[in-house]
């Protein structure tokens, strides 16, 4: 009996091993390369569709995030609990580190918005020597992975939701004051306000001197146990409190307890249903 067991098992044990090592995959996304025409670097887009996106016709909201190393999986798991249930179904789209390069050279290049070569916190002097080029990182986005997307899924061009954590909070802060009708709403998390001793405040104060108006809504989120970015944070949305922007619709949140790397699940979740709830 116990040989018998053995031969019958062996024949699934070689397709569990076989299967073990397909490589996994997101259900219901695809994988476009793109290389950039402004700084030839080559990334990946991970297109999350939602579950109802061959069954209609209609258009879809688009959430482009970046730091896909942790995010793209993270929200493709809330989305598969929360799509047509408590928020309604979204486009994800997700934009990697360049392929080929550290990816905290990566995103010191693509989502710091200044050359800080000497500044001390952040991942490393070699990721800080190539900083700075959030620039060529945003007309990039602009001018080939909006488009691109646009042109290949049905997305609402008037409902485009850019989300940022930490640098990525830091990058979504400065398009809002550089180029805010990129997008129409910002989710941001633990932004790096810190960063080049605080530049993004010498960029609002330089914003506010020839605008009155900024349309978009913002969501900010941090985590409560992030210390001095807490008070960062505040510092700014005290400033926009008395800027008034005309059409600027914002909020910041401290979430209890949570760290600045246990944060960034809860923030997607409630900036989504913020801008999305059904």
């Amino acid at each position: 009996m116990y040989r018998r067991f053995i031969v019958t098992l062996m024949p699934l044990l070689f397709v569990m091993q076989a299967f073990a090592n397909e490589p996994f995959t997101i259900q219901n996304t695809h994988t476009i390369q793109v290389t950039s025409k402004i700084n030839q670097q080559s990334y990946e887009l991970y297109v999350r569709l939602p579950k109802g996106y061959n069954k209609s016709k209609r258009h879809y909201p688009l959430v482009l995030i970046n730091d896909t190393s942790y995010s793209i999986a993270t929200a493709s798991g809330i989305l598969h609990l929360i799509e047509g249930r408590d928020i309604e179904e979204v486009v994800v789209v997700g934009i990697s580190y360049s392929k080929g390069t550290n990816p905290l050279i990566s995103r010191t290049r693509d989502y710091t918005p200044t050359f800080a070569p000497e500044e001390t916190m952040g991942h490393s002097k070699e990721a800080q020597q190539v900083s700075g080029q959030a620039k060529n990182y945003v007309k990039f986005i602009e001018t080939q992975v909006l488009p691109l997307v646009i042109s290949q899924y049905r997305i609402d061009n008037s409902r485009k939701t850019f989300v940022g954590h930490s640098y990525g909070g830091l990058l979504g802060t400065y398009i809002l004051l550089y180029q805010p009708e990129l997008f129409s709403s910002y989710i941001l998390g633990s932004p790096s306000f810190w960063y080049d001793n605080k530049v993004i405040f010498e960029m609002e104060e330089r914003y506010s001197k020839y605008n009155n108006t900024l349309k978009a809504k913002v969501r900010y989120f941090i985590g409560g146990n992030e210390g001095w970015m807490v008070a960062d944070l505040k510092e700014f949305i005290g400033i926009l409190d008395k800027r008034q922007y005309k059409g600027l619709d914002y909020q910041h949140t401290v979430i209890p307890n949570m760290s600045h790397f246990s944060v960034f699940a809860l923030l997607l979740t409630e900036g989504l249903i913020s801008l999305y709830g059904k």
